[in-house]
């Protein structure tokens, strides 16, 4: 696993502190998955995991705050005899006719450079005579060669991770978590951040809505052990007007509990309420605001939530007072909401 992006920006002291709780969480998150390893350890902005397993951690570890990327290879000697061996034996097993390219990235000091490896293991994958043809510009399939001292990685593939820093190392926040896709990106967005999510979810008399529960066990799936605190406050406004409360709502469930944030996705916010609810020191958050479309298409498919034709409607908050918003509440329950049964990882 590679982590270099956000977290690699961080100072060394701070970096390394944040490398330890991302490892714990990983270690954490195997184990739930009941995939064996005998070790995991951090050299440098990577993880390795020593597993038989290795697509099945992957998957997990990909979906792990902090991680930029994870790939699942083979672990061989590094001498170059052994790495062109084998390198050819797994694209013999993998490549199919077309263009391909061999990446090689090397740390230590060993008796040949990148390049030769790159240029004797292309060599020998063409000789394998299966219609394959080199193209180092834009290939369409990479055998990929990562030495470290007296080992080598040979690996096909990489599943993209959500970067970011590992979940506790920021000070936690109240996310509203309604039906809509932009409640469920704006919460994950601050959990990117490293931060803790408190979920409100505000429902009518007859409790939560079945897409916001969906929503909720989404989110779910990014926290180690896959399970997350939510308030669902029941009121007897009317759909159309339980949007105007949340943003009451969440400032008082963030004040009862000492967390410092509210967050939502709404992009049209009431700024009279929001000034209100600022002036009682609760920051309100809005980090889709500046995030363009491209990359909440991205991050959306990462999540696997569905986007709406166009962006939520209405405006975040209204005039009620706290008295009003008291007067509409008909009760509260703190609940845990799991995510969905994990489906058996290929």
């Amino acid at each position: 696993m590679r982590t270099g992006g956000e977290i690699g920006i961080k100072s060394k002291p701070v970096r390394s502190i944040y490398e330890k709780i991302l490892l714990r969480t990983i270690r954490r998150s195997l184990k739930e998955a009941c995939i064996p390893f005998s070790t995991i350890t951090r050299i440098a902005g990577r993880i390795y995991i020593n597993t038989e397993e290795g697509e099945r951690a992957a998957l997990v570890a990909a979906k792990t705050f902090g991680v930029s990327s994870a790939s699942a290879g083979i672990v061989v000697k590094s001498d170059l005899e052994t790495i062109v061996r084998v390198g050819t034996e797994v694209a013999e097993k993998v490549l199919a006719p077309g263009t391909f390219a061999v990446r090689c990235r090397r740390i230590g000091n060993h008796p040949y450079t990148s390049p030769q490896v790159a240029a004797l293991l292309g060599e020998s994958i063409l000789g394998l005579g299966k219609g394959l043809k080199v193209d180092l510009t834009s290939p369409s399939q990479v055998i990929s060669v990562e030495i470290r001292d007296d080992t080598a990685i040979i690996y096909t593939s990489s599943i993209r991770g959500p970067d970011g820093y590992p979940l506790g190392t920021q000070e936690t926040f109240v996310g509203i978590v309604d039906e809509t896709a932009e409640s469920v990106l704006a919460s994950w967005c601050m959990m990117k951040r490293g931060s803790n999510l408190r979920a409100i979810a505000v429902a009518n008399a007859e409790g939560l809505g079945g897409s916001a529960l969906l929503n909720l066990r989404m989110l779910a799936e990014w926290v180690p052990g896959r399970k997350i605190r939510v308030t669902v406050v029941r009121c007897k406004a009317a759909p159309s007007d339980l949007t105007k409360i949340k943003l009451g709502l969440a400032a008082k469930l963030a004040k009862r509990k000492r967390i410092g944030a509210v967050v939502s996705g709404f992009h049209s916010p009431n700024l009279e309420s929001v000034r209100r609810v600022m002036d009682s020191k609760i920051c309100v958050l809005l980090p889709l605001v500046a995030v363009d479309d491209r990359l909440i298409e991205q991050w959306s498919k990462m999540i696997g939530v569905e986007l709406p034709d166009g962006s939520e409607d209405g405006s975040l908050g209204s005039d009620y007072t706290e008295e009003e918003l008291e007067s509409v509440i008909l009760g509260s329950d703190d609940l845990t909401i799991k995510a969905e049964p994990r489906a058996q990882i290929p």
